[in-house]
């Protein structure tokens, strides 16, 4: 697992860092390598091309709907993890993410249930 960011570098805690989960990640990636933010391919083929992997191998995990269309837009799968106010967008027109769920840990299920390689 790993994180990929918008969010300039700092100094400060991240949210993982606070929330104490920081160390579940095997890399953190900050957009500033590649000139670009999210959701531009750019992106998330930062990420692909670092661990040579195949899109599809991969899977962006958000609470951002926006995110995970892009990334599914490049080839990779998406879980949503719906917040309280921030539920799907019920849109027609709108990809909708392999897997939807309240929290990280129904999501991991449904992704491992899945038997998606990531």
């Amino acid at each position: 697992m790993v994180t990929l960011t918008n969010s300039a570098l700092s100094s400060l805690p991240t949210p993982l860092e606070k929330a104490g989960i920081d160390g579940f990640f095997d890399n953190n990636f900050n957009l500033s390598d590649v000139s670009a933010f999210k959701p531009h391919p750019a992106t998330y083929d930062m990420v692909a091309k670092y661990y040579g992997v195949e899109p599809s191998h991969m899977c962006m995990v958000a609470c951002h709907l926006w995110d995970i269309i892009g990334a599914q837009a490049f080839g990779c799968r998406g879980g949503f993890v719906a917040r309280p106010h921030n539920s799907m967008l019920d849109l027609q027109n709108l990809p909708k993410p392999d897997f939807v769920a309240k929290n990280l840990r129904d999501l991991a299920h449904q992704i491992i249930t899945a038997n998606v390689a990531i």
